[in-house]
């Protein structure tokens, strides 16, 4: 970055935070961000100031508040480490990458590995079935209540280097989600690794090819990694355990090792991965107590007073199923007879009411009860959230009374956030079943989730609530961010495909999201069938700014036909207010399509100073990119050397500093740098322009190219290999760009590009 070579000012520092000067102030005065380095009476902010900051804005998004923050990061700074105090060291800045920030999907908690309780007893026993330090990737598979969350937790202890932690859930089972999940938690254990691959994975990049990578990098690793990958029975779709399968087989668990938790066998082919040696699995026996563990959880720990035979009795009857086990020691503490818990053990359907639940919901008070089935829908919880959910005034009181409750389990050291064991949760939630007033609970827990910038989750209850217009306008709201935060918009997709279907096509904000997530994914059938239906519902409507984003979206998709996008992208601008969040990236798509049609007039130099005039521009750094490109080529071709090479370096800058290297929706900022070196007489720059573009869009099909990058990186590697004396591969990529621009009506000026770099050739 290259504001930090000597540091930045307050300003400066603020600027790139996104915060204020005040803000930055108002820190130090509370002690939670350390001063600047001094040199005279000025101030400067480095690499360590933007790492805490990222930190201290990730935690007050997860609702910690300033004085929390100030006791966490003493903790830190007293020699804790930030894994022990909210669960993994570096998760507040592992979920950003530049200009990417992710963390609006993957909150901190779901890096959090669990805490061993008082009463817990080490496994001695399923520890000794693994190799050791040697041992090929884990699968702990067992029921709900065996304890594989714990034993991994304290696995992680025992295997060399260094552990990481993610907890799945049902929205993780789509490709780009997992393996961003689990990049992210690489990242939280090992911050220099995966900058550049959480872009690409965010920004719309080939996912295998990131897959590929990310093995390769691994595998160079020379400290190992063990990322246990918890609650992996949320995941049966069969792209995920396909990749999942490659992945087992080709790192190697001594550079990178993973230790899979699942309630049940994972779709693939685990007795094959075991009998080749790259997974070893541990079943519901290998993970039962035997009667010495058993006797040291009742006796040792609960302080329940059992002979030797009792003992033998509750393993027998229980299986070994330690749930169970520490359930009957809870009964017996809570002084209900010997003889009728281990009567009651014999019951032939205790298996179906899955960690006696019933036993242990008839030990608890009934305001107890009560107040678990009344937050049971909520996959965490503080007392606050409690509160408002509840509309009550005790829930610090009940929480701090089931503090010592197995089920109720704690995300953070501090205290703040806390879930139910998921299948106790599961358990509660069947007996609340559709009652009375649940649905009034998931809306006020999605009024309390928007509130709180919790946005995922808050469409979430209003869709369980069935509150399917509600969650309609707000992801209405919503979806612009988030279309850029999730590899081709999968987090919109998933979102759209839960609403009725007859909602997408009366909704012409909603039928425009679904246009573009298929003009992410380079479907064009898809994406035309959706612009249709926005077109005919916003015909009678006032919608403007629907109208706007719609040419816009025509425009920025355009699938080469740059000379109709034109068409579409002078209407949509037109239509958009200057102070729109949304107007750089039109004014930047604009002076593009109007560079490719007309040339490098004044109107596209005019359109980019306005683009970078924008109080918006930070919120977009491809368009700040893109706009300084652009102005680049106008100004090489006009003879401005000097401004000309300003402006591309300033755009290498922006990208450089947003991490946009293999972002695909970058490639055309690569082909206008390109351009502009080129121009300027800098050929070995054109070179590595057009070389890293064309990496980028390696691989994309003339029929998936939505933005139509490949024809000018193409036309200007053509450049480059020619300049190399590379004749041959320039003759072979010419033919490629003639073979492109027969399926492509209204090019623009492609083909007078593609004859200035093939002549003579």
């Amino acid at each position: 970055m290259a504001l930090l070579a000597d540091g930045m000012t307050i300003d400066e520092f603020a600027r790139a935070t996104n915060t204020s000067a005040r803000n930055v102030r108002a820190y130090h005065e509370r002690g939670i961000l350390p001063p600047p380095r001094m040199v005279g009476r000025t101030g400067f902010y480095e690499e360590i100031h933007l790492d805490r900051m990222a930190a201290i804005q990730a935690l007050q998004a997860e609702g910690f508040s300033l004085a929390s923050l100030r006791a966490l990061f003493d903790a830190w700074e007293a020699g804790a480490s930030l894994d022990d105090v909210v669960g993994a060291k570096h998760a507040p800045v592992a979920t950003r990458s530049g200009a990417i920030d992710v963390s609006a999907l993957y909150p901190l908690t779901k890096f959090r590995r669990p805490d061993a309780r008082d009463e817990h007893v080490p496994r001695t026993r399923p520890l000794s079935l693994l190799p050791g330090a040697d041992s090929p990737h884990i699968l702990l598979s067992a029921p709900g209540g065996s304890g594989k969350s714990i034993l991994a937790a304290e696995l992680l202890k025992t295997l060399p280097g260094v552990g990481a932690w993610v907890s799945l859930d049902a929205d993780d089972d789509e490709p780009s989600r997992f393996w961003t999940a689990v990049l992210i938690a690489a990242r939280t254990s090992v911050p220099d690794f995966g900058d550049e691959l959480l872009g690409r994975l965010v920004g719309g990049g080939s996912l295998d090819t990131a897959l590929i990578d990310a093995a390769d990098a691994l595998s160079a690793r020379t400290e190992p990694l063990t990322v246990v990958v918890d609650d992996l029975h949320n995941i049966s779709g069969t792209a995920v355990m396909s990749q999942l399968q490659w992945f087992l087989t080709h790192v190697s668990p001594a550079q990178c090792r993973l230790l899979l938790c699942s309630r049940t066998r994972p779709q693939m082919s685990t007795a094959r991965l075991a009998m080749g040696g790259h997974l070893v699995i541990l079943n519901t026996e290998d993970l039962a107590f035997d009667e010495d563990e058993t006797a040291a959880l009742l006796i040792d720990r609960l302080g329940v007073p059992l002979a030797p035979a009792e003992i033998h009795t509750v393993v027998a009857q229980t299986d070994g199923w330690p749930a169970g086990i520490y359930l009957t020691g809870m009964a017996l503490r809570s002084g209900a007879p010997a003889t009728s818990v281990l009567q009651s053990l014999s019951r032939p359907d205790r298996q179906t009411h899955e960690y006696f639940s019933e036993e242990v919901l008839a030990f608890l008070e009934p305001a107890h009860v009560r107040f678990l089935e009344e937050i049971a829908l909520l996959e965490r919880f503080n007392a606050d959230l409690c509160d408002f959910v509840r509309q009550a005034a005790d829930s610090q009181r009940l929480l701090d009374e089931l503090a010592d409750n197995m089920f109720v389990i704690e995300l953070d050291d501090v205290g703040y956030w806390k879930r139910l064991h998921h299948v106790f949760a599961g358990v509660l939630r069947a007996r609340v079943g559709a009652s009375e007033g649940l649905a009034s609970r998931h809306i006020r827990t999605a009024a309390w989730c928007e509130e709180h910038g919790h946005l995922p989750a808050a469409v979430h209850h209003l869709v369980e609530a069935g509150e399917f217009q509600r969650a309609a306008r707000l992801i209405s709201k919503i979806y612009p961010m988030f279309l850029n935060i999730s590899n081709q918009g999968a987090v919109v997709s998933q979102w759209l495909h839960k609403l009725p279907p007859d909602l997408l096509t009366r909704s012409p904000t909603l039928s425009l999201a679904m246009a573009s997530v298929a003009g992410l994914r380079g479907e064009q059938d898809d994406m035309d069938a959706w612009v249709a239906t926005v077109e005919a519902l916003s015909a009678a409507s006032e919608a403007t700014l629907t109208r706007s984003l719609l040419m816009f979206v025509r425009g920025a998709f355009n699938f080469g036909e740059v000379e109709r996008a034109l068409q579409w992208a002078c209407s949509g601008f037109a239509l958009c207010p200057p102070d729109d969040p949304w107007a750089p990236m039109q004014g930047a798509s604009l002076a593009l399509l109007r560079l490719r049609v007309g040339g490098p007039t004044d109107e596209v130099l005019s359109l980019a100073d306005q683009v970078l005039s924008s109080a918006h521009l930070p919120d977009h750094p491809i368009a700040q990119a893109g706009a300084w490109a652009i102005k680049a080529v106008v100004l090489a071709e006009r003879g401005d050397r000097a401004a000309g090479l300003a402006a591309v370096l300033r755009a290498n800058e922006i990208r450089s500093r947003s991490r946009l290297h293999r972002v695909p929706q970058s490639a055309n900022t690569w082909a206008s740098s390109a351009r502009a070196y080129r121009l300027l007489g800098r050929t070995d720059s054109a070179a590595a322009e057009a070389e890293a573009g064309h990496k980028i869009i390696a691989g994309v099909s003339a029929e998936k190219d939505a933005t139509g990058a490949v024809v000018p990186l193409l036309i200007e590697l053509i450049h480059a290999r020619r300049a190399q004396g590379r004749d041959a591969d320039a003759r072979r990529l010419a033919a490629e760009v003639r073979r492109r621009l027969q399926g492509i009506n209204g090019p623009g000026l492609m083909p007078v590009w593609l004859a200035e770099a093939c002549d003579g050739l």
